[in-house]
């Protein structure tokens, strides 16, 4: 019984850490064999997040975190192109605030390990769009930003209102 549990604690490890940015020149987050939800345990948390922000400092969208369901602790990192770490927490409900840069859309990746109630975990990896304009040809539909956030999901509609980039 010990030696399934070491190597079921091997797995998740491996699993948790194997969530990267690929070094294909695609710039494509690597999130294969990630546990992405608890459906089929019994568990009813989530982990929900978008992929933009708009730090305009306007009071909507502005923070990039993910928003959480019956989670206990959780890890949230969000790395750059160059796979540098430009934040990170283990503080529930605390984000990144960016610094409001005029006519800009940066993609960066981010991280999530979760901890649920139940002691299940969710792991989410992906890209994320950091917005103060909408380049030219580019539908604001495209992004899930959290004032979007219903209990389906992120079903609603956005308040958000971006210039079209120069």
């Amino acid at each position: 019984m010990k030696v399934t549990s070491l190597l079921f604690s091997l797995a998740f490890i491996i699993v948790l850490i194997s969530c990267k940015k690929s070094s294909t020149t695609a710039s494509i987050t690597n999130c294969d064999g990630l546990i992405t939800d608890t459906t089929g345990t019994g568990d009813n948390a989530r982990v929900y997040m978008p992929n933009a922000f708009t730090p305009n400092y306007d009071g909507l969208n502005d923070i990039c975190r993910p928003l959480t369901l019956n989670v206990a602790a959780i890890s949230f990192s969000i790395y750059d192109e160059s796979n540098s770490i430009v934040y990170t927490t283990n503080v529930m409900n605390q984000g990144w605030l960016a610094s409001n840069l005029a006519n800009t859309n940066i993609k960066f990746y981010y991280r999530i390990q979760a901890t649920t109630n139940s002691g299940h975990h969710i792991c989410k990896c992906g890209e994320l769009m950091y917005l103060t304009c909408i380049k030219a040809g580019t539908a604001l539909s495209n992004y899930y930003f959290e004032d979007q956030l219903t209990v389906n999901g992120f079903t609603g509609v956005t308040a958000e209102h971006l210039a079209t980039c120069p």
